[in-house]
């Protein structure tokens, strides 16, 4: 019988302890069911029914799965602390009856090997019946035809039941060594153990607001989104940092200074509340900078896979402004001629009548396309290359040459040009380009001036590189002829990547299905191959690629409408991480806090007095994870927003919208939960639960 002693004591501890055992195991189920339906959804059953954008979608999710695990452990690992705390007055009673801490161990395995055999079954049995949904959900955003057949998958069980078997051992073998270390004297008195405030407070602080002011502003400088991309996992890791000195240093620092306010201290409704907070101030700060983290965590994640689903229609129009776009590329400029273009333009068109289709919305331009950066406010210095760890990619600039010929009356003696720019500032009289000890310089037009010169209308930069997709800040220069502008340029790299690139980009509406213009791009690529092969010289052809809006949908549609999914499961996630981290928060501070409600009570407190203290309390705290986390991703905003922009996403109003709806939600969400789990707080130090 002695065998069934320690699962006995597992099941009564964990029944005891259902209030904290109990939200735990509900964590547990909703992180497997989430792991399997992820890993369900990657299964070939369910990527049979996608038509578009499988791929890519298989890859995210599959990532998805990676962040659901790493989460899983991180977050199962620090909810299990609260479990340990709690429990650690009734080990340390065993502990003083005779048990020794390897009788300890074997309780814990029990608990351990219940809730994992429960978070299983649980998890997969939730998984299963949810997944059906989920499958509808994916498939419908992704254009596919639907079933209503209900699939297990063995694999996605097989590895739910590996994954989480390796996460739970790890928060065991922490739970045993923690065990083994202490004492029945510090199990005893874990709950009653005040704590000192951190060393250094002012060192923290101060380190805070460095790492945070940092982070900012990064978020506000880098106009590069590529640059952005580079430092945003940095600035992320930053603003965690910093959020969590700020909010352990600040703790401290607004009780000492509430404390010293002696107006305010010595009242009812406050004294209480600010020794509370006193009581566990790093703890306390932890916990918020936690609940700030995953919300700031949510709020991005909603916002920007939002913004990414709604806007997808733009980014594809954006990424494919016709329904067949070709782009052939030369070797040098004098192939842009009229002369090798016109027979290039008469060839799509006679292989179009052939095949019965009419282009309308014809959309043609001409540009040699460099890379380089502004240097000395007048040159455009076109040495970079791709890897070249000198290069600062903040002042990087995408540099489109186009031949003054492609503007109706637009005549250029041969030392003027014509600049536009976006999102560059430019202010020089002159231009130089170079590359190398090359170098050609134009007396620059204003725009005013240009626009007397053309017959029909002004420059602007909407009518210079319409058919070009720029990620990066970028300068068009109109100049009087392509191959003089990159006269004495070297066409490669010593790494044999080329200097610049030659582009004719031709492209047209047909009105047919999506299914015949995927068709179509292929043999009209075919086609000009072998049309440029057959002329003298080759034409000067480097290669050609057509593409037509139906075959990029599939790769916009199957990213955004996965990383969109993706959101909104981990967001559920992160949801319910941070309503059991209040939860615990509030449970935990409630029964440390009862003894010294129950002694007020004693003097005279009421009931009333205890609910505007509680009151006091939460107002005090409530709103700081809130705040910190609106005023993270206001900073945030502009960092993501250039990220968006190598999507072709530059609807700014719609991120904003998203932005805001998805704060506002959570806010809502917030108050909620928040109002609930401080009904819990007052029932326990008012006496109701109090033990």
């Amino acid at each position: 019988m002695k065998t069934l002693l320690y699962p006995r004591l597992a099941r009564d501890g964990l029944r005891k302890n259902r209030q904290l055992s109990v939200p735990y195991l509900l964590t547990c189920v909703c992180m497997v069911s989430m792991f399997y339906i992820l890993s369900f959804l990657c299964s070939e059953d369910v990527l049979a029914m996608i038509p578009r954008g499988k791929v890519t979608m298989q890859a995210i999710l599959n990532m998805g799965r990676y962040v659901l695990l790493l989460f899983s452990l991180i977050f199962l690992y620090y909810t299990y602390s609260f479990l340990l705390r709690r429990r650690a007055r009734e080990f340390g009673l065993y502990n003083v009856l005779g048990m020794g801490w390897r009788n300890l161990v074997r309780i814990i395995s029990w608990e351990s090997l219940l809730t994992f055999a429960a978070a299983l079954l649980g998890g997969l049995l939730v998984g299963i019946l949810f997944s059906k949904i989920a499958e509808l959900g994916l498939v419908n955003l992704m254009g596919g035809t639907v079933d209503y057949v209900l699939r297990v998958d063995l694999k996605a069980m097989v590895a739910s039941l590996v994954c989480f078997a390796v996460i739970f051992a790890l928060i065991w073998l922490s739970a045993v060594v923690r065990t083994a270390r202490s004492s029945a004297v510090s199990l005893m008195k874990a709950e009653n153990v005040g704590e000192k405030p951190p060393k250094g407070n002012w060192f923290v602080a101060l380190l805070g607001v460095a790492l945070l002011g940092t982070a900012y502003w990064l978020a506000l400088s880098l106009e590069n989104a590529i640059y952005a991309i580079q430092w945003f996992f940095g600035a992320v890791l930053m603003v965690i940092v910093a959020t969590y000195l700020l909010m352990i240093a600040g703790s401290v620092r607004m009780c000492r200074f509430l404390q010293n306010r002696k107006s305010y201290y010595y009242k009812a409704r406050h004294f209480v509340s600010v020794s509370s907070m006193a009581y566990r101030m790093k703890r306390n700060g932890a916990g918020l900078a936690s609940i700030c983290v995953i919300a700031t965590m949510i709020l991005v994640m909603l916002s920007t896979t939002t913004c990414m689903w709604f806007g997808a229609e733009d980014s594809l129009l954006t990424g494919y402004p016709r329904e067949i776009n070709a782009d052939v590329r030369f070797v040098t400029p004098e192939y842009l001629s009229e002369e090798n273009l016109e027979p290039l333009r008469r060839e799509v068109a006679a292989f179009m009548e052939k095949n019965g289709v009419t282009p309308t919305n014809v959309q043609e331009w001409s540009v040699v396309a460099l890379n380089g950066q502004l240097e000395d406010g007048t040159t455009l210095q076109c040495d970079y290359e791709a890897g070249n760890g000198d290069v600062n990619f903040n002042n990087l600039l995408e540099i489109d040459l186009v031949a003054a010929s492609q503007y109706r009356g637009l005549e250029l003696a041969p030392d003027e040009a014509v600049l536009l720019t976006e999102n560059v500032r430019f202010t020089g009289d002159t231009v130089t380009l170079a590359m190398g000890e090359a170098g050609h310089t134009w007396r620059v037009l204003s725009a005013e001036e240009a626009a007397n010169r053309i017959f029909g209308g002004m420059v602007t930069e909407s009518d210079a590189g319409v058919m070009i997709e720029a990620q990066l800040p970028r300068i068009t220069l109109i100049v009087p002829d392509l191959s003089a502008a990159v006269e004495g340029f070297p066409q490669e790299s010593s790494r044999g990547a080329r200097k610049y690139q030659v582009m004719w980009k031709y492209g047209f509406d047909t009105g047919l299905s999506d299914e015949e213009n995927s068709s179509l791009d292929n043999e009209l690529s075919r086609h000009i191959n072998g049309f440029m092969h057959s002329r003298p010289e080759e034409g000067g052809l480097w290669w050609t690629l057509v593409e037509s809006r139906a075959d990029g949908a599939s790769d916009f549609y199957g990213t955004f409408g996965s990383l969109f999914f993706i959101g909104i499961l981990l967001s559920i996630v992160f949801l319910f991480a941070a309503v059991l981290i209040i939860y615990y928060k509030q449970i935990s501070e409630g029964y440390e806090d009862a003894k010294r409600f129950d002694i007020m009570q004693k003097v005279g407190m009421t009931k009333k007095e205890i609910r505007s203290s509680i009151s006091s309390q939460l107002l005090t705290v409530f709103t700081l994870p809130l705040a910190f986390a609106g005023l993270h991703l206001l900073f945030a905003f502009p960092m993501i927003r250039r990220m968006l922009t190598l999507l072709n996403l530059n609807n700014v109003s719609l991120f904003i919208r998203t932005t805001v709806i998805s704060f506002v939600a959570f806010a809502v969400f917030y108050a909620v939960i928040y109002r609930l789990t401080s009904g819990v707080y007052y029932r326990i130090v008012s006496g109701a639960e109090a033990k």
